[in-house]
Formats: structure tokens, C-alpha cells, sequence
């Protein structure tokens, strides 16, 4: 079982993730925004953030550049449902891996278990 903060503004994706990840056994905790986001990483032991990429109020390639700088090694999962485009800066500047929404259970999870064998907790 992991810590995993999933991150995006639309409630239906967030809930939608956040079952499959509780389905996989994990422990999720959830915000709808990059600064919401960036706030319960530091207050929280996470194993591997899961995010959204476009966002109002801090969007997904801000909280993946700011989650760098504070831990190089981070295990972040980028998603996003507006494009490849966004998903390739967020492979260029550290996500770990990407998909296009909607991503499967299976995905997610296998990505999550792929991303917990590279990184460790803070």
C-alpha cells in the first residue's frame, strides 16, 4: 500500500482515480489544484503523485516543476484529457509516465507499482 495524491479539478476524474487507486489497496489522498496539491505534499508522506495537467489555480507542469525542486526523484504520473502536448512537457520536465484520459485501472495501477520501485518516500 502507497501514499498517492492525485490532482485534478474535475471532481468525476479525481473521484474516478481515486477509486481505482483505493481498489489497488493505496491510500489516496485528493486536491483540485497544483497549490492545494504542492500544500499536502508537504504535510503528508506521498509515495507517488498522480496529476492532472491543465488546471486553474497551479497547473500540473508548475506542481511537477515545484515537486522537483523539492524532491528530484519524485514519482509523478501525469494525465491529461487536452493533448499530448501538455503531457510531453510534462515528460520533458519529470513525470515519471503520462497518459492520455481516460486511463484504465489497470494502467494507473500497473504505473503506480511501476513507479513505487523507483522512488522512496520523503
Amino acid at each position: 500500500m502507497a501514499n498517492i495524491l492525485v490532482v485534478d479539478d474535475e471532481e468525476g476524474d479525481k473521484l474516478g482515480l481515486t477509486a481505482m487507486l483505493e481498489g489497488a489497496g493505496h491510500k489516496v489522498i485528493a486536491a483540485a489544484s497544483g497549490h492545494d496539491a504542492l500544500r499536502l505534499y508537504l504535510e503528508h508522506p506521498i509515495h507517488v503523485v498522480v496529476t492532472d495537467i491543465v488546471m486553474p489555480e497551479g497547473d500540473g507542469l508548475d506542481l511537477i516543476s515545484r515537486l522537483r525542486s523539492i524532491k528530484p526523484d519524485a514519482a509523478i504520473i501525469a494525465v491529461s484529457g487536452k493533448g499530448r502536448s501538455g503531457l510531453s512537457a510534462a515528460r520533458s520536465i519529470g513525470a515519471k509516465q503520462v497518459f492520455e484520459k481516460p486511463v484504465t485501472p489497470e494502467e494507473l495501477v500497473q504505473a503506480v507499482a511501476t513507479a513505487l520501485g523507483t522512488s522512496r518516500t520523503r
